[in-house]
């Protein structure tokens, strides 16, 4: 039996989050998902939970915009699997650029998006970082049913992370979500994919804020780009960042009253929380499930000289 109770939806052999759409016909939303009919001028975020996606969808939002402004528009607006309809998406002029995101791993896409080769941005995170910040993601979100705490799950720390390195997840797990990103992108199956690492966006931003906007075809300027950099730094996007209304609606669903979206933002926190048997049973798992894998990822900051 899995570790996450079965109050959380399933589809095909995943969880999900209990976002209110997902809660009734699950394979029907998902079916139109799949069916959602994209644009041309649509750029798609794809990443697996807690892996810095509200930060690449601000910075993808003013790169396309050519002007540094916060968006008005919180990401879980655009997120698919956790909107009741997309009506919203479809009341878009043509001519504006719709951002839209979503965690559902590559197969249950939007078909068209993928089959037409419009603009995909993949966002990626180590996963020990992830797994530490997915944790605590869920010891600070209130049951979406009860409006309280969560008892059930994640009931604690070494509990989490001894199902997680089973693949217990949502979404289907790490593992899963970034295996089938790296084979649809070496089989030719996402054909216009710009990839970023998390860690090297943190460490060296404007090779790839600049790498980022010619993929969306926008001249941007070194200025530009640096002052996206700033406005989007974590300090600036952890209290400015987000709408007041989006910013009350993630405090009322916070345990502490606090927004849960940002914690730290760091790159190697999960040194403060893993012991040195996790760590070790963690790399074990790294080395079996990404063997066949080309992907390479840092797990700590690189002190340059």
């Amino acid at each position: 039996m899995s570790y996450i109770p079965e109050r959380f939806p399933r589809y095909k052999d995943y969880a999900l989050p209990p976002f209110p759409p997902l809660k009734g016909n699950i394979s029907g939303h998902l079916d139109k998902i799949k069916d959602f009919e994209s644009r041309d001028s649509d750029i798609f975020i794809c990443t697996f939970p807690k892996s810095g996606t509200n930060w690449i969808n601000e910075i993808v939002s003013m790169i396309s915009k050519g002007r540094s402004e916060y968006s008005e528009v919180y990401k879980n607006t655009a997120m698919l699997e956790a909107l009741p309809s997309f009506g919203a998406l479809h009341d878009v002029p043509e001519s504006t650029t719709r951002i839209i995101n979503s965690h559902l791993p590559f197969a249950d896409l939007p078909s068209k998006h993928i089959q037409n080769g419009y603009k995909v941005v993949h966002f990626l995170r180590n996963p020990k970082d992830v797994a530490v910040s997915f944790y605590n993601h869920l010891t600070n979100i209130k049951d979406f049913t009860t409006m309280q705490a969560p008892k059930d799950y994640p009931a604690s720390w070494p509990l989490y992370i001894e199902h997680y390195c089973r693949g217990e997840e949502f979404y289907g797990g790490w593992f899963n979500y970034e295996k089938g990103f790296e084979k649809a992108k070496e089989t030719g199956e996402l054909s216009n994919v710009f990839t970023a690492h998390y860690e090297q966006l943190k460490q060296d931003p404007l090779p790839v804020l600049r790498a980022l906007a010619n993929f969306l075809g926008v001249k941007a300027t070194d200025e530009l780009l640096e002052d996206i950099n700033e406005r989007c730094s974590f300090d600036k996007m952890s209290t400015v960042g987000a709408s007041e209304k989006d910013d009350s609606v993630i405090k009322a669903m916070s345990v502490t009253g606090k927004n849960f979206i940002f914690r730290k933002g760091q790159v190697g926190d999960w040194k403060n929380w893993f012991t040195v048997a996790q760590n070790e049973a963690f790399d074990r798992l790294i080395e079996t499930n990404m063997k066949d894998s080309k992907l390479k990822f840092r797990y700590e900051y690189i002190v340059k000289d």
